[in-house]
């Protein structure tokens, strides 16, 4: 006999003193024998202070932003089916998949959301180290896209390890064909259950434009674009370190003409990143932990050509946690030292971010 909805909220108001401005976050479950509906929120506000050389002339902005606002509806049918609901600007739809169970360890599901490609680039927004992602995770990993995707885990207590595999395939606006993902990761070292090591491939296929002499245009032709990822990440105590690297490789780009005569070039771009973190709690009730942590990254896309730019980025910042990451604070400040022009850059970003 199925038994009556039971419904339990929770509702959170923060209010800023200075500007007046409120914010109001609101968690709700739904639990029923057959299924689940879980109402969630996420919103990130924050300020960003930029400082740029550029042709000689020294550019600076500064600015308030709202840089995350998505409402999530998620949870499970007949404890075996999962869905997933999220709307960025409570308008566009960021993610909305359905996943189920599979027998002997594995799992599916289909929609929207992340490739399986690296750790930081697929990492929900509320639980990124810093104030924002790596250029690299911007510009190199695919992001969230349609599919359909299986995973496997496997995990063994008596000699403990773990390891697990995803596969699947995905939308290619470009053209009729799909593009390919596949990860593996693994925590191979027994009882050394906080080391995790994995890579990850996507292959994907982008419109290359060829000249035709003979017909005078030019035609369009699938090129392989293939992207590449490492990582490595282990914790111990209050420490977290972590080291990814990633690639991404662009083959017969037509940049111009000389005469009749097409020029072309490959593009190869590469980025790798260490982050370190240290999580020590406080006795405070409303406070409840400080986080410092340290990020260095080399995004660089001059591999083959050169004028373009080699960026080394040094990143120091701290996260205060008052509820954990339901309630936080985070500010950072990043040092930007351009390799071949040898400039430096500056940005200081803070958040303040909601999550239930």
């Amino acid at each position: 006999m199925r038994r009556a909805v039971k419904l339990t909220s929770t509702l959170i108001a923060v209010t800023a003193i200075s500007g007046g401005a409120a914010v109001y976050a609101v968690a709700v479950s739904v639990p029923t024998d057959d299924f689940s509906v879980n109402l969630g929120f996420l919103l990130q506000a924050g300020h960003r202070y930029r400082f740029y050389e550029w042709e000689n002339v020294s550019r600076d902005n500064s600015d308030f932003t709202i840089s995350e606002a998505e409402l999530r509806l998620y949870g499970r049918v007949f404890e075996r089916v999962d869905y997933d609901l999220r709307l960025a600007g409570f308008s566009s739809i960021r993610e909305a998949y359905v996943g189920t169970d599979l027998p002997a360890g594995f799992s599916a599901k289909i929609g929207r959301y992340f490739v399986p490609f690296g750790v930081e680039a697929t990492t929900e927004e509320g639980y990124l180290t810093c104030t924002s992602r790596t250029r690299s995770s911007e510009r190199i990993a695919p992001g969230r896209k349609y599919g359909l995707r299986f995973d496997y885990v496997r995990r063994r207590e008596s000699w403990p390890y773990e390891f697990g595999a995803a596969a699947g395939v995905y939308n290619n606006r470009q053209g009729p064909l799909v593009d390919g993902a596949a990860r593996v990761y693994a925590r191979p070292v027994p009882g050394v259950q906080p080391l995790s090591i994995g890579c990850s491939l996507y292959y994907g296929k982008e419109y290359r434009d060829v000249y035709n002499p003979r017909r005078r245009r030019s035609e369009l032709y699938f090129r392989p674009a293939p992207r590449l990822a490492g990582d490595v990440y282990f914790e111990t105590w209050r420490f977290k370190l972590g080291f990814e690297y990633l690639e991404y490789f662009l083959q017969g780009i037509l940049i111009g003409w000389r005469g009749r005569e097409p020029v072309y070039r490959d593009d190869y771009y590469r980025g790798g990143f260490a982050t370190a973190g240290y999580a020590h709690p406080l006795p405070w009730r409303y406070l409840n932990s400080v986080e410092p942590y340290i990020r260095y990254e080399r995004y660089d896309t001059a591999v083959f050509q050169r004028g373009l730019v080699t960026e080394d980025r040094y990143t120091g910042g701290f996260a205060l946690y008052f509820i954990g990451r339901n309630l936080m604070f985070k500010a950072n400040y990043t040092r930007i030292l351009e390799v071949e022009q040898r400039r430096t850059n500056d940005e200081i970003e803070s958040l303040f971010q909601v999550m239930f």
